[in-house]
């Protein structure tokens, strides 16, 4: 299930606590983007038939989305994902106060295009502490990827434009911080969903996911 619409039907927007936050800088507004049926799925896991989607934007030099991805990330997929109840999507929104962050948006992607952008994903958010000496080769080959094909994508452009896609689809609905999740359904075949952004623990994702479901 991909998001259909120009825009996320936003119901309610919360700000957590623990979270990256930066405006992006000099930057006029941009139009939303169009997410269409030729979006990679390879940064969604989870059924395509499933009721409920939950779209989290990440910075891959957030510390909160680190914590994220380490944290609670794993239990919402034991429970959620793997059991087929939602469909999880990743997109990128890398902030302009993290100078590796859309490199390493782009190098995952990449990853993702020889199906290891999760594994890459998690690679990127373990070795935070090093981005600035950009080890993307090395990620990719301790992933066993094709260093050339993979050097090639980070060149060409084609998942740059995915990421700054991204960026502007979360920007055009008022998302600037990381991470942000939006969790909801379908509508009439429109996207409605809820928005928040911030490190939330488990039981509040679990919450609201559950409040869909049982719709």
């Amino acid at each position: 299930m991909l998001l259909p619409a120009r825009r996320l039907v936003q119901l309610l927007i919360v700000a957590l606590t623990g979270s990256c936050a930066q405006a992006p800088a000099q930057q006029a507004p941009a139009p939303a983007a169009t997410v269409t049926e030729s979006t990679p799925e390879f940064n969604m896991v989870g059924r395509a038939d499933a009721e409920v989607l939950v779209i989290e934007f990440t910075d891959l030099q957030c510390p909160y989305c680190a914590q994220f991805a380490a944290q609670t990330f794993p239990r919402l997929k034991a429970a959620y994902i793997d059991t087929g109840k939602i469909r999880y999507a990743s997109r990128d929104l890398p902030l302009p106060m993290h100078a590796h962050a859309e490199t390493a948006a782009v190098a995952a992607r990449c990853a993702g295009e020889q199906g290891h952008y999760w594994e890459y994903r998690h690679a990127v958010f373990a070795a935070q502490r090093r981005l600035g000496t950009e080890p993307w080769e090395e990620l990719a080959r301790e992933l066993k990827l094709d260093i050339d094909r993979f050097d090639a994508c980070r060149r060409d452009g084609r998942q740059l434009q995915a990421v700054r896609s991204d960026m502007r689809l979360a920007m055009s609905n008022g998302l600037s911080s990381t991470p942000s999740f939006v969790i909801g359904h379908l509508v009439n075949g429109e996207f409605v969903g809820e928005s928040f952004s911030g490190v939330a623990p488990y039981e509040t994702f679990a919450a609201k996911i559950d409040a869909l479901l049982a719709r």
